[in-house]
């Protein structure tokens, strides 16, 4: 949930979030015509934007090493023994 929450929610509404700050305390008054009159495309695609920056971020930046055997998760005598990657080196 953490991970959703800082990897995309966050990220998409960003732009949203800072533009009616600025908005409000420039002029501490709605823009005429309500939420009409607010730059939806340039908001969307901002946070769309954002999102897929902070995604190429994460999914390169974080993470293990690509290289070893991937064991996948497996029920040994009814415990479930989560799934793990076993290094190259100590094959």
């Amino acid at each position: 949930m953490t991970r959703l929450l800082l990897t995309i929610v966050i990220p998409l509404i960003l732009p949203s979030l800072g533009y009616l700050l600025w908005v409000g305390a420039r002029s501490r008054a709605w823009p005429r015509g309500g939420a009409a009159a607010l730059p939806w495309p340039w908001l969307i695609g901002g946070g769309v934007l954002l999102t897929a920056l902070t995604l190429f971020a994460v999914s390169t930046h974080y993470g293990s090493a690509p290289s070893g055997t991937y064991v996948p998760p497996r029920i040994i005598d009814g415990r479930v023994v989560p799934g793990k990657v076993i290094p190259e080196a100590t094959r």
